[in-house]
């Protein structure tokens, strides 16, 4: 298991409140305004019973908040996750590196659902966006339960995942060893509605899934990034199908997007990831290191003209 995912153990007991946070699903005042406020109505379902631990009409990701405070990185997104193991998949750009492109040998999680969607060519995020991070997020069954894994999306795949742990919605948040906490509340009736309705409502919605992150879980370094970068949607049980739900929102009155593998951002209006921005003199566009770290001047061979570029730097750095 990688250190990072480990050493926050220590950070955290099984409470879920954490200064001006608690983490229950319930949007908190600390919160700043939204990143992004969603501008589809749902194409899978509009959830309209009101029941803070059920969602039996349907998925919605309504808005997306989010915030720094004590090394820890809270999220919070408005909406509603239907009951039927639909997924709630995020993807995070907290740091140099990561996969603009999904590969198919990351660690398996959720019965290995990060890898259903990599590969042929694989879920493609925009220009400036590369995923370091992931988690998702389900419940569903009799007894209802809801469930969380993570996994680390490194440039050259591999890294460490695990399942976070078991709650219930409403109840019991989940609270993972690694500091993870995910809690869910799914009595939002209102925000957006089914196709061919309002979306008006999306950013009063208060209530839907809160997570907790620690920054030493992220591999966070504010010397090298400190803009935080997130991709929140609604997927299929199985992560073979994606929705119109997504935050940053995609174009008002899109339809749903179905294959993830085949989805690529790049031709998709706009920019369909949310930052929270801490430092605004940050290039939108962070330099990525190269994929091979030997390949010094990025032209796809480790030979000699890299190491003149070392012997070309050696000694004392300024």
């Amino acid at each position: 298991m990688d250190t990072r995912i480990s050493c926050a153990v220590a950070l955290f007991c099984s409470s879920a409140s954490f200064g001006q946070f608690i983490v229950d699903g319930t949007r908190d005042a600390a919160y700043p305004a939204a990143l992004a406020v969603q501008a589809c109505t749902t194409g899978f379902g509009d959830s309209t019973d009101a029941l803070c631990d059920r969602s039996d009409g349907g998925s919605e990701l309504c808005n997306i908040h989010a915030t720094v405070a004590s090394g820890v990185l809270y999220i919070f997104v408005g909406g509603n996750v239907e009951s039927n193991f639909n997924k709630f998949d995020l993807f995070i750009d907290a740091k140099q590196g990561g996969q603009n492109a999904l590969r198919t040998d990351n660690p398996d999680v959720d019965f290995n659902g990060l890898n259903r969607m990599g590969g042929n060519p694989g879920l493609t995020f925009d220009e400036c966006f590369s995923a370091d991070f992931y988690l998702t997020a389900s419940n569903g069954g009799d007894p209802l339960a809801m469930y969380a894994n993570v996994a680390q999306l490194l440039t050259l795949g591999g890294g460490a995942g695990q399942f976070v742990g078991q709650g219930v919605p409403c109840t019991t948040p989940i609270v993972g060893k690694s500091g993870v906490i995910v809690a869910l509340n799914n009595s939002n009736a209102a925000g957006v509605g089914g196709d061919g309705s309002s979306a008006k409502g999306a950013a009063a919605v208060d209530t839907g899934l809160e997570i907790a992150i620690p920054l030493t879980l992220l591999g966070y370094d504010p010397a090298v990034q400190q803009n935080i970068r997130f991709v929140a949607f609604i997927n299929s049980g199985d992560h073979g199908y994606a929705s119109n739900q997504f935050l940053a929102p995609l174009a008002a009155g899109s339809a749903n997007l179905g294959e993830p593998r085949a989805i690529n951002f790049a031709n998709v209006e706009g920019d369909q990831y949310a930052s929270l921005v801490i430092n605004p003199k940050e290039p939108a566009c962070p330099s990525q290191p190269p994929a091979c770290i030997s390949d010094i001047n990025g032209d796809g061979v480790t030979d000699g003209s890299d190491l003149t570029l070392i012997l070309s730097g050696w000694g004392a750095c300024p």
